[in-house]
């Protein structure tokens, strides 16, 4: 995910990793041992910043004190490395020499994260990061869900953790549609009155839609894909979008994941015309900060697409570079 977040301190960091300077990383990581939302947000972000930097990341081991914070930071780097040299394409699209360079990067992610998740016995972060290192290494589903488990009962609502578990039980990675529909429902229901948890309803949308529609233009069935995307969005699955939503706005509190929340809610309700106004309403709060995954990242350009469907919307598109 891209800069989607209200953190000016984390904006600084991620700068400064980029640039070398990774004990700024160092620091932000240590502010956030007691908000687990806080820490997923920064591991994820400072990870992404500090690809091809893991060397540079280990050698801080050498004088650590806490070293928790650092191997975190290590093993998390190393799987955004591996996924960076494997790319986003299926699998029958990437060559054998890229997937054996992608194995080999990831594999050295899993030590250091148990060790960090030794260090810190109560921290549900590792585990998160460890199930994209799951199913990466493509480990058996009883491996993932003893993965999940052990996030869970740390923290049962962590957000990232849902995203992650939910591409994980997907059809793409050989779950199912109905395993991930089932995932996004009980995420609903967990979530508490004004927590963003509940934008899982609109990311399975999304890939559902992302699924069914790239297969139907696979197989050249144009006018079944035109019939599908005109009419997918029923009365009952408008409800229970909006229902989602409910439970979130109503009673929303601040959280490090609004903004991928605001943008989930508003893509899906940009899809269906009567939405308009509910799309309107999240995307003219996140300012120019686009993400890289969904949903604007799964056709083109996140920014291209994000600003798009500001204009169909007739919002105004933010001053200033397009972050993504």
């Amino acid at each position: 995910m891209g800069r989607t977040w209200r953190d000016p301190a984390l904006d600084a960091a991620v700068e400064a990793v980029g640039e070398g300077y990774l004990r700024a990383g160092v620091v932000l990581l240590g502010e956030t041992h007691q908000d687990p939302e806080l820490r997923s947000l920064r591991t994820g972000a400072l990870s992404q910043a500090a690809v091809g930097r893991s060397g540079a990341i280990a050698e801080l081991l050498d004088d650590a004190g806490d070293s928790a914070d650092i191997l975190l930071w290590f093993g998390n780097t190393l799987i955004n490395e591996a996924w960076a040299i494997r790319g986003g394409s299926y699998a029958n699209a990437v060559g054998s020499d890229r997937f054996k360079m992608f194995f080999s990067t990831l594999s050295n992610a899993h030590e250091p994260l148990l060790e960090a998740a030794r260090s810190r016995p109560e921290d549900p972060v590792p585990w998160e990061c460890m199930i994209w290192f799951a199913l990466g290494m493509q480990l058996g589903r009883p491996e993932q869900d003893a993965i999940w488990d052990e996030l869970t009962s740390r923290c049962p609502t962590l957000f990232a953790g849902h995203w992650g578990r939910l591409q994980a039980v997907a059809e793409k990675w050989g779950g199912s549609h109905e395993e991930m529909f089932e995932h996004a429902r009980k995420a609903v229901a967990l979530a508490p009155a004004g927590n963003p948890l509940t934008a899982m309803l609109p990311l399975a949308h999304l890939e559902y839609l992302l699924s069914e529609e790239g297969r139907l233009v696979e197989q050249n069935k144009m006018m079944a894909y035109m019939k599908f995307s005109m009419t997918y969005f029923s009365e009952s699955v408008i409800g229970e979008l909006k229902e989602a939503e409910r439970r979130w706005t109503a009673d929303a509190r601040p959280h490090p994941r609004d903004l991928d929340a605001h943008h989930l809610f508003g893509g899906v309700f940009f899809r269906e015309t009567d939405t308009h106004d509910l799309a309107a309403r999240h995307l003219a709060q996140v300012g120019n900060r686009v993400g890289e995954a969904a949903p604007w990242g799964y056709k083109g350009d996140p920014a291209e697409e994000f600003a798009g469907a500001l204009r169909k919307l007739k919002l105004p598109i933010p001053s200033g570079e397009q972050v993504n």
